[in-house]
């Protein structure tokens, strides 16, 4: 799987620069996260199509960096993490926020298609809307003579 985010994404979350990425760090915990990630909001979303930095909606990059500036935060500061934890806490409960909001539906990605937004709007087609098989002539395209109608001996 290729990268959904970049260091840049990671490092946007330390504001205050105390912590430093690497511009070389390969994001070793990212894939993990966009698994996560990507797993979690399958059920609303194509994430099949969601293949690199270009593809994936921007919520989402966000989500993923966020989780993954909240593990390297921790790992940073975890002799400290009574003072400097507090923030990576923060980021998890923000991830788990915007997830689950994009789960309910209650929070939409802008440069998605919501899956059961789009099954919703396809409604099918029965009688007494379907006409695909009237019996009067004359027939226009796609109709034609009835298949099977009651009363009829074969």
């Amino acid at each position: 799987m290729a990268q959904l985010i970049s260091i840049d994404d990671v490092q946007s979350w330390y504001t205050d620069n105390r912590l430093l990425l690497d511009p070389d760090d390969l994001l070793a915990e990212e894939t993990n996260v966009s698994n996560e990630v990507l797993s979690t909001v399958a059920s609303r979303y194509d994430t099949s199509i969601w293949v690199d930095r270009a593809t994936t909606p921007t919520l989402i990059k966000s989500v993923i960096s966020a989780r993954v500036a909240a593990i390297r935060y921790r790992e940073h500061y975890a002799d400290q993490l009574d003072e400097e934890g507090n923030y990576a806490i923060w980021l998890d409960n923000w991830f788990m926020m915007i997830l689950d909001g994009i789960v309910s539906g209650q929070i939409q990605l802008l440069d998605a298609t919501d899956l059961t937004t789009a099954l919703a709007s396809s409604a099918a087609s029965f009688f007494p809307t379907d006409v695909s098989s009237i019996d009067d002539p004359p027939f226009e395209p796609g109709q034609g003579p009835a298949a099977f109608s009651m009363g009829k001996t074969f």
